[in-house]
């Protein structure tokens, strides 16, 4: 059968057609969308261990059942003394954190201030993009000084160079000594550049008392063939100091284990739904068709009366099929790209568009509504054209 004469018979039921390409519409788009979030997902993994560091070891007060920082500070400067002693690690550090009104003479706004012990800008690879980080006086010596992040210096000094300026801490005047380059947003949406670090003994003298604990501990490792073996240690050391829920030891490999079982379920059970869509779009379709088979038992009729095989009516309704499966993938696949400009940045998810989706999705569609048209096909096609001609008389 011709394109044109498809396209007139599904004009000619304008409704039916409608409901038929809606059922394989949906699939289309959830298919799209589905593959989208799992694909975006994956991407914010790598850059969650990437950012980590492969070599690195992380620990935060707080468990798994109740989050980090919980049961408010669980290490203390003792732990970070005695990791400190273990061999072949570096660049290891300490903080503890509160979020505080900071000011300046005119302005003032809540920031994320912490107190830091040395090292921390480098274990964290924060890179002083103006002036200077902090030095080992800095430290012995408790100087009132801060390094800020771009949302702090920005608001305080616009388009000023924010170095020698003094901010106010509550109401402890600080001199910004440097400004790190700009680190944007953690997965879950914390402002990395919204933090003004200070040495660990001058938070404890005017911010918060301490009583030597801390938040997070981090190092990184030497030697990759050793790491295993240092976070045994490390988890020894602090199974002396604690019990088990009160830290979490965090590696690149627990979380890209985490992750990459996260994403296989996700992938799995969503694959499922959006499988699961575009089969009962099948159903839809099937069912649109079965009725569609009866109410052209007249047309069907005279076809046949006038020499149309039984192939030829099969072909006119799996060419019906694929006309709507076309048609509903190409508006599936605009809808699926809006909708993961739309959807997905609400769900902090990076906005991709893979190219395999609408790849997928189409094949699939064609082949479930050739599947679900066949049977109802194959019935219109052994009408017999002297009982359907009657009924039409």
């Amino acid at each position: 059968m011709r394109p044109k004469e498809v396209l007139l018979s599904l004009l000619h039921n304008k409704v039916r057609t409608a409901f038929a390409v809606l059922g394989i519409l949906f699939g289309v788009v959830s298919l799209v969308l589905i593959v989208a979030a799992i694909e975006g997902s994956s991407q914010e993994a790598k850059k969650v261990i990437e950012k980590l560091g492969p070599d690195s070891v992380l620990i935060i007060s707080g468990s798994i059942k109740k989050g980090p920082r919980s049961s408010f500070q669980n290490l203390t400067l003792k732990d970070v003394n005695e990791i400190g002693r273990l061999e072949g690690i570096f660049a290891l550090t300490y903080g503890i954190v509160k979020p505080t009104m900071i000011s300046s003479s005119e302005s003032s706004k809540f920031s994320s201030v912490f107190g830091v012990g040395k090292n921390w800008l480098v274990s964290w690879n924060y890179q002083i993009e103006e002036g200077r980080g902090f030095t080992e006086k800095d430290f012995k010596e408790l100087r009132k000084v801060a390094v800020v992040g771009h949302d702090v210096s920005d608001f305080f000094w616009p388009g000023q160079s924010p170095v020698g300026k003094v901010i106010l801490v509550g109401k402890t005047p600080l001199r910004v000594i440097g400004v790190y380059k700009k680190k944007g947003k953690t997965p879950n949406g914390h402002n990395l550049d919204n933090r003004v670090f200070i040495p660990y003994g001058v938070f404890d003298k005017t911010v918060e008392k301490t009583y030597e604990k801390v938040s997070v501990i981090r190092f990184r490792v030497l030697n990759p063939k050793e790491y295993d073996e240092i976070v045994k240690e490390t988890r020894e050391i602090l199974l002396r100091n604690h019990r088990p829920d009160e830290f979490i030891v965090i590696t690149p490999v627990v979380v890209k284990k985490f992750l990459s079982m996260l994403s296989a379920t996700l992938a799995f059970f969503l694959g499922i739904a959006s499988a699961t869509a575009l089969v009962v779009g099948g159903f839809v379709l099937s069912s649109i068709f079965y009725v569609n088979a009866y109410v052209r038992e007249w047309e069907v009729g005279l076809r046949k009366a006038l020499g149309a095989t039984k192939r030829e009516i099969v072909g006119l309704f799996l060419g019906e099929a694929l006309a709507v499966a076309v048609i509903s993938s190409l508006i599936g696949s605009l809808l699926g790209a809006a909708a993961i400009k739309v959807i997905l940045p609400g769900l902090k998810i990076p906005v991709v568009y893979p190219i395999e989706a609408f790849i997928i999705a189409p094949i699939f569609a064609v082949l479930v509504s050739l599947f679900a048209v066949y049977f109802p096909a194959k019935r219109a096609s052994e009408f017999e054209p002297v009982k359907a001609l009657r009924k039409k008389a």
